[in-house]
């Protein structure tokens, strides 16, 4: 737009008037938003009715103030600058704040425009109230970066924050350190208070946190029942902060009309020490919070190269064992359950095996771990239980009728349509169910009694067994277990590695095979090593033994030829 040379912002070219240009006199009319004519010394000279009804001025006392003057103290000192621009560019819109006659305040977004008329320069400035607009950005911008129920930040704005942090140790110096803090057994309190009880512990369990950080540092929900501390202080300095959010968390929670002990456990992280990044620093403070959370009661640990070093073997146990099914290297090995009163195979137990391609046999205890916390152990128990079925069914083929003992998972005793899966996996193997045992461990049993009572009972009464592993190991009465129809107690090996010296567990062993004659079930020793403890088993009861004594677990091939030739010169 050509402005004329006389238009010049350090002097008026024009007449004051109180109407806007002829053209101009319908928009004046018809807008919605506030308008405003002023000239080049910001000066106003007109105003539509949306300017009166915002200001709160009479028309008259608008007319003749300066455009700084609608603006609150803090935005006037924008004006020069917002001058300048428009002067090179003869258009402007930008927001800010102005302020009312009743000092009221609201944010705007003003459009200001150079105009000429019959040889005048004017400032023609429409101003919309976006009040509403930023009450709406407000909210999303908390819903985006502002947990809900705590109203901490949440993970991404951690994460920034975090982010910002590094950058400025890495210029200045500064100590930051990271604490990752979870809470010990929250999803099952979580789950019998309700929505309302587990919000309530989370809100509180914040607030304790928020207690325990100076300004400056940041506390944050990142999912679940996990939160985030960044401290700008050293390692020193966060285990003072550590101590005091276990002592915080030490007094009782109150929800629901009741009092709660809530363990938490806290990894720690600092920089540069554990990490050069917010990445680095997040997983490694992760990684510091497993061996916390694996251990009884409220602690901390602070992350160590050697806690790196199991985290990375974790990880690729984690990737190698995605791909293990597909690529053929899981496979299940049988071990023999031998009749301790006569010598015979009564069954076998179904143990998973992995052989990696490049690492060899991996050890069930470090890869079943891991398949369980990464959410990969329902695919392998599906898989384990149709390989035994189908191995069942071409031993029976054979004239060799053994039942086989295989592991359910935590995830599978959890599925709603269990009884029902394992009967079609049955009829598709056609494999009668006597054929097979179910063994849970004693701590799956106990964790929710009366559902997994209910799924159990529907197997059980199709004529498959019940086992409980590890019995024993767990705390577990004759009165909890009465409810379940088990067919089979495994004591735990850590029983019969003392026997028969051992009082205190030779007194626990007799008690486990005591508990179940008053249960109707047989009991199996695992893990038996020597004649000795098999002589000790057999005096006092104990129906069957598993363990090197007698064989290793040993593929399905050798399994017959055991049977038929080698057991009885195993006693």
């Amino acid at each position: 737009m050509r402005r004329p040379a006389s238009a010049d912002f350090s002097q008026t070219n024009m007449n004051a008037t109180t109407s806007p240009p002829g053209r101009y006199e319908q928009i004046f009319r018809l807008a919605n938003d506030i308008i405003l004519l002023a000239d080049v010394d910001c000066r106003i000279v007109d105003c539509n009715e949306c300017a009166v009804e915002a200001y709160g001025w009479p028309r008259d006392q608008i007319i003749g103030r300066t455009l700084a003057d609608l603006r609150t103290p803090e935005a006037r000192c924008h004006l020069p600058e917002d001058i300048d621009r428009l002067r090179t560019t003869g258009a402007l819109i930008f927001e800010t704040e102005h302020q009312s006659a009743d000092d009221r305040r609201f944010p705007v977004e003003a459009s200001v425009r150079l105009i000429e008329d019959g040889g005048d320069t004017w400032l023609l400035k429409i101003i919309r109230d976006i009040s509403e607009r930023k009450v709406h950005e407000a909210r999303i911008h908390e819903l985006a970066y502002f947990d809900p129920v705590t109203r901490l930040p949440n993970r991404d704005l951690f994460f920034d924050r975090l982010a910002q942090a590094v950058f400025l140790a890495q210029r200045d110096g500064a100590p930051l350190t990271v604490l990752l803090m979870g809470l010990a057994d929250f999803r099952r309190l979580a789950g019998s208070l309700g929505d309302v009880g587990g919000q309530s512990l989370l809100m509180e369990s914040a607030a304790r946190l928020q207690r325990c950080v100076r300004a400056g540092d940041s506390v944050a929900r990142l999912d679940g029942d996990e939160f985030a501390l960044l401290l700008h202080a050293d390692a020193r300095g966060a285990e003072r902060v550590a101590a005091q959010v276990l002592a915080h968390f030490a007094a009782p929670f109150e929800t629901n009309g009741q009092q709660l002990a809530l363990e938490c456990n806290l990894g720690i992280a600092s920089y540069p020490e554990d990490g050069l990044s917010a990445d680095e620093l997040l997983c490694a403070a992760s990684v510091a919070l497993a061996p916390a959370l694996a251990e009884k009661g409220s602690l901390y640990r602070f992350h160590t190269p050697q806690l790196g070093l199991a985290a990375r073997r974790r990880i690729e146990i984690e990737t190698g064992l995605r791909d293990a099914l597909a690529r053929g290297e899981l496979c299940l090995h049988y071990q023999p359950q031998i009749e301790i009163a006569s010598g015979r195979v009564a069954g076998v137990e179904a143990l998973m095996r992995w052989h990696h391609a490049d690492w060899g046999w991996v050890p069930p205890g470090e890869f079943i771990p891991v398949a369980e916390d990464c959410g990969l152990i329902e695919a392998l128990g599906d898989w384990a239980l149709d390989t035994a079925l189908a191995q069942v069914a071409d031993w029976r083929a054979q004239g060799l009728a053994l039942r086989v003992a295989v592991n359910l998972s935590a995830a599978q005793l959890r599925a709603p349509d269990l009884p029902n899966d394992i009967r079609r996996r049955l009829d598709r193997h056609a494999v009668p169910p006597e054929a097979i045992e179910i063994e849970i461990t004693e701590s799956m049993a106990m964790r929710d009694i009366d559902q997994a009572r209910a799924r159990l009972r529907a197997l059980t009464d199709t004529g498959i067994q019940l086992a409980i592993d590890d019995f024993g190991t767990g705390y577990s009465s004759l009165a909890s277990m009465k409810h379940f129809r088990v067919g089979l107690l495994k004591i735990d090996m850590s029983f019969v590695a003392g026997l028969p010296d051992d009082a205190e567990n030779a007194a626990i062993t007799a008690a486990v095979i005591a508990m179940a004659e008053a249960l109707g079930a047989a009991t199996l020793a695992e893990g038996v090593e020597t004649a000795e403890q098999l002589a000790w088993l057999r005096a006092h009861g104990c129906h069957l033994a598993q363990g090197w004594h007698f064989a290793r677990a040993m593929p399905a091939d050798d399994i017959a030829a055991f049977c038929r030739e080698r057991f009885s010169t195993l006693q």
